[in-house]
């Protein structure tokens, strides 16, 4: 089987209870800006994550979990139920990604902020939420150093102070593959995961520059303002918490769907009159026969059209247009893939 040609990733969109009524929404969520060390554009946001670790894998999980108790038979996968390539089985060596991958995205929280997404071992909670592990006697920026540099392993930390990585409280939501003519490209697992409450953090200064807890309001008029940078995936997740401004409303209909069929997002792209636009799955402009590997469909098929021209003759609609410089930006959306609709927000005057 031929190597494929980008890397397997998992991140994960972090929501945390604000019970301040500063907004009109409950909840809050977990972004930061990346270094100039870690990122190709300035004061580009970044949910927590990173490339998939050796670590992750490691069979010794299985019997981490077993011995306490995680009951993790329930996220093995239904046969009817599809998911994209990085669920695929990695052979006897290695756990099942439906577990890899979601150690993958706890443990790069905890790397990059120093949120420990662990509870007690003894804790049985039946909640959707999380927890997250805070004791006087843990040096944490101390522990980030040692797992970030492999000096230790996440689950030495967890076996030092008795604690589990909450895998059954982070919920499957979406897959991007990254386009084409991308330079660097990611399969990425997205997961979400909620908190009671705002967690502290501990930034670690190589990767992170800021860390902000934002609506998904804020976050998209940061993008306007230019205050931040949001890529287009990260602005086309957040678009899909515009309309819900209830934690309890999502984290519900997360846990509901948990194990059920997972979306991959697969981008393409086309030069128009007036702009540059991605399309999504779903799209009436999404070519029937995508590649994944080459550049197959003409991209400048709609050179002569505008955007608004190309949205009066659709129908279906999943597409994002960018602007001059990319800050200008506006999703339109009217379809759904099993997850929270992506809705549209096109005007910048109701930020």
């Amino acid at each position: 089987m031929n190597k494929k040609p980008w890397r397997e990733a998992a991140t994960l969109i972090v929501f945390a209870r604000d019970p301040s009524k500063s907004t009109n929404y409950d909840y809050k969520i977990l972004i930061f800006t990346r270094t100039e060390q870690t990122s190709v554009r300035s004061k580009n946001l970044s949910f927590p994550g990173g490339s998939l670790d050796i670590s992750d894998e490691s069979p010794s999980w299985t019997s981490f979990f077993k011995h306490h108790k995680v009951p993790t038979e329930q996220l093995k996968r239904r046969n009817e139920v599809t998911k994209p390539f990085i669920y695929d089985p990695q052979g006897s060596n290695k756990i099942e990604r439906e577990i890899s991958l979601r150690l993958a995205a706890i443990r790069e929280t905890f790397e990059e902020l120093g949120i420990a997404l662990c509870s007690p071992a003894s804790d049985t909670s039946k909640s959707p939420f999380s927890d997250y592990f805070h004791a006087k006697d843990c040096d944490i920026p101390f522990w980030q150093k040692q797992v970030h540099s492999s000096q230790e392993t996440f689950m030495n930390f967890c076996d030092t102070f008795g604690v589990v990585p909450n895998i059954m409280e982070v919920y499957e939501w979406s897959v991007w593959l990254s386009p084409v003519f991308s330079l660097k490209r990611f399969e990425t697992a997205v997961f979400v995961t909620f908190l009671d409450s705002i967690p502290p953090c501990y930034p670690e200064s190589y990767e992170v520059q800021n860390f902000m807890w934002m609506t998904p309001e804020e976050a998209i008029s940061a993008h306007h303002k230019k205050l931040v940078w949001v890529p287009p995936p990260l602005f086309y997740e957040i678009h899909r918490f515009i309309n819900h401004k209830s934690i309890d409303e999502i984290a519900a209909f997360a846990k509901f769907r948990n194990g059920s069929n997972v979306p991959l997002i697969h981008p393409v792209s086309y030069y128009l009159k007036d702009c540059y636009t991605f399309v999504y799955p779903g799209d009436d402009l999404y070519p029937q026969d995508v590649s994944f590997y080459e550049h197959n469909y003409d991209s400048e098929r709609f050179k002569d059209k505008t955007f608004e021209e190309l949205e009066k003759d659709s129908k279906n609609l999943c597409r994002m247009k960018l602007e001059k410089f990319m800050f200008g930006i506006k999703m339109c959306c009217n379809t759904n893939d099993g997850l929270l609709p992506a809705r549209s927000l096109t005007s910048k005057a109701k930020l």
